[in-house]
């Protein structure tokens, strides 16, 4: 029977409520019809989806002695899909891949990458972003308020290895201008006499809560005090175009 494509407005296949030509029209696949009105999917397919249904074509005759009608699967000889799901997903665990993606994929079926996205329809591609914002909304930590008195613990050295300066502040409630003290060292990090005056710094005003820098945020020297305001500070050039007013993203 032959087909026709659908028209660029008709409403999309897909059902995404749109107009065709506002939707999946000019993705990597089309959609036809035939004279009774049965839409179908049409995906171009590479050389090597050819070669590999060849490949499953003789592999069919050879087991079976005949060539493969339209009701027999073409991969006879994979497991159930529900054993190719769970080997799927138990991949997918062991490389580490973000729980919200095992996620989408356990409810949708369907493994959404920026390769394939062009072949998904736009419902499809919906119904996966909700399976994403789903999981995120269940697993989203519900932040608690600040804890005051909060202690901060920011880090500074030459470069981002080496750490040579901390810097503590204490910011007693909202609003309030930080309490800060500075410790400079070779060893900052590490220093006993350095750990314990920190420690006794936090205590004294009795901080509740503690936020850090993940690394050093900058080098040691201070603009405005140590070099002049939007300029680099001409003693580390590591941090260059990285840090302070000249921050250049």
């Amino acid at each position: 029977m032959a087909r026709k494509k659908v028209s660029r407005n008709a409403p999309c296949p897909c059902g995404s409520g749109k107009k065709y030509k506002h939707c999946c029209y000019g993705k990597s696949f089309d959609y036809e019809e035939d004279d009774d009105g049965t839409i179908f999917k049409s995906t171009p397919m590479s050389q090597e989806m050819v070669e590999l249904l060849e490949e499953q074509r003789q592999k069919f005759v050879q087991k079976y002695g005949r060539e493969p009608g339209p009701k027999d699967p073409v991969f006879f000889d994979v497991p159930h899909p529900e054993q190719v799901e769970h080997r799927t997903v138990e991949a997918m665990k062991a490389a580490g891949l973000d729980p919200a993606i095992i996620y989408a994929y356990e409810k949708t079926g369907r493994l959404v990458t920026e390769d394939n996205q062009q072949l998904l329809s736009d419902a499809d591609l919906a119904e996966w972003d909700a399976a994403i914002e789903e999981y995120e909304a269940k697993h989203r930590k519900k932040q608690k308020p600040p804890q005051y008195p909060i202690g901060t613990v920011a880090l500074y050295g030459p470069d981002d290895k080496t750490t040579t300066k901390i810097a503590a502040g204490v910011i007693l409630h909202d609003g309030a201008e930080p309490i800060l003290k500075r410790w400079v060292a070779t060893d900052v990090t590490t220093n006993p006499k350095v750990q314990q005056e920190l420690k006794d710094f936090f205590l004294q005003h009795g901080v509740r809560q503690v936020a850090m820098t993940e690394g050093n945020m900058g080098c040691p020297h201070e603009e405005g005090e140590d070099f002049p305001h939007g300029e680099d500070c001409p003693f580390c050039p590591f941090w260059k175009g990285k840090q302070g007013s000249n921050r250049r993203d």
